[in-house]
């Protein structure tokens, strides 16, 4: 077998002042065997990487399916408590309707914190800016864990300090998803007094370049709770995923330990930041400070109440739970609104075609027409070109809400939806219509 070499001579001058020269060689069969051996180990890396790529696809469309599949009735369970408890019962009743009421609660944020979790560790969270309320977002939010609050006897308050501004722009789930998982670990660990959520106006940053629309302000959200405190050796640590409490309160206050981890990534996502202070036997309370553009139209200044009449506004519910139909119907009703319901979406553009509605909840999955290829042949009606159509879905993978935005969807709204969450946001898309 033969082999062949490189040489490279070159003259070199050593400090006697003789010359001397250097012969490097190397060998091309050598170079040759080690890209080959690169390039085995190069395949090697990608036939292991494909089936963990496989795998974690695998993981993600598993739980885009038991997010679905345990929402929709979970959803029906705690809408139809709700109306149960709206009914005549005497003590005995109400008191196992609302123990009912309260585990289902605890499913969905048990299910909601482990989907949450999920997405945010993999990077498939984006952010989605646009103008949201200050107020109705925060309202939003403690409407999610009203009726817990009220099982425990806890207080549930809002403070909004003057210079808050009504409209910002940011994201207003994330915002929102913030804020709901601190007021839940308030009441959590609240047995009895109250959980206080207080937004504070910051320094508005000018970029000198002229309109509103140039100016961020940060704002300070902070949560506060007469619960039983954090030890200070604990503190440091309460952001941690999967942390708990010492083994002697874990019994007491079980959970995932996700809820606060959440919050910090969520903040993190926003280019925000957070910190806590605490008080063992006084409470806790949580301080997160969020950057947001100003609305060009919205500068800061003093809230006032807005109301919107419902009297003569008319709804499109289309949804083919009969279940969910009748929950958010009957809510509906409740508001003032006119409602009718539509069961496909091939029904909803039919009686699209005949009359014009001013508002249009549309649920995501149908058999036959699904909500999205609904809403794009729903715009193509003249008439309903700006139309305001919120989603009613049991998925709240990121994707999927790409998707309703990019056929048109101007709302988002998950299962199970609080009635003061539903009723809120018809009356913002309407009042912006």
């Amino acid at each position: 077998m033969s082999y062949w070499t490189d040489a490279l001579s070159t003259g070199l001058r050593t400090d006697s002042g003789t010359n001397s020269e250097v012969v490097v060689t190397q060998s091309a069969n050598g170079a040759s065997n080690k890209t080959n051996e690169l390039n085995q180990q190069a395949a090697e890396v990608a036939d292991f990487a494909n089936p963990m790529e496989d795998l974690t696809n695998l993981k993600v469309r598993f739980l885009a399916v038991l997010n679905h599949e345990i929402r929709t009735p979970l959803s029906g369970i705690m809408g139809m408590t709700d109306l149960l408890l709206e009914t005549r019962l005497d003590d005995e009743q109400r008191e196992y309707v609302s123990a009912a009421r309260s585990c289902a609660e605890t499913l969905f944020e048990v299910l909601n914190a482990t989907l949450e979790y999920s997405a945010l560790s993999s990077g498939r969270v984006r952010l989605e800016d646009a103008e949201f309320h200050v107020a109705e977002t925060i309202g939003t939010a403690l409407a999610e864990h009203q009726f817990k609050a009220d099982a425990k006897g806890v207080r549930l308050t809002t403070v909004i300090d003057a210079g808050v501004p009504k409209i910002v722009v940011g994201d207003a789930l994330r915002v929102r998803q913030v804020l709901s998982h601190l007021i839940s670990n308030g009441i959590k660990f609240t047995p009895q007094g109250e959980v206080e959520v207080r937004v504070s106006p910051g320094p508005v940053a000018d970029n000198g370049q002229g309109p509103a629309a140039n100016k961020k302000m940060t704002l300070q959200f902070r949560v506060r709770d007469t619960g039983i405190g954090i030890a200070a050796d604990q503190l440091a640590h309460i952001f941690d995923s999967f942390r708990q409490l010492d083994s002697g309160l874990s019994r007491s206050y079980a959970g995932l330990g996700l809820g606060l981890a959440l919050v910090e990534k969520l903040t993190t996502l926003m280019h925000g930041s957070i910190r806590a202070e605490s008080t063992v036997g006084q409470g806790s309370s949580f301080f997160v400070d969020l950057p947001f553009q100003l609305s060009e139209l919205h500068m800061p200044g003093e809230h006032a109440a807005e109301t919107v009449d419902s009297a003569a506004a008319r709804i499109l519910l289309v949804e083919d739970n009969e279940v969910a139909q009748r929950i958010f119907s009957h809510v509906l009703r409740r508001g003032k609104y006119l409602v009718e319901c539509s069961t496909s979406g091939q029904d909803a553009i039919r009686a699209a075609s005949r009359r014009t509605y001013d508002l249009i909840l549309m649920d995501l999955q149908m058999p036959g027409m699904n909500g999205i290829d609904t809403t794009l042949k729903l715009r193509t009606i003249p008439g309903y070109e700006n139309i305001p159509v919120i989603a009613l879905t049991a998925n709240s993978a990121e994707e999927h809400r790409v998707l309703a935005q990019e056929a048109g969807m101007q709302g988002y709204l998950v299962k199970p939806i609080p009635s003061d969450e539903l009723l809120a946001s018809v009356a913002h898309f309407l009042r912006k219509s």
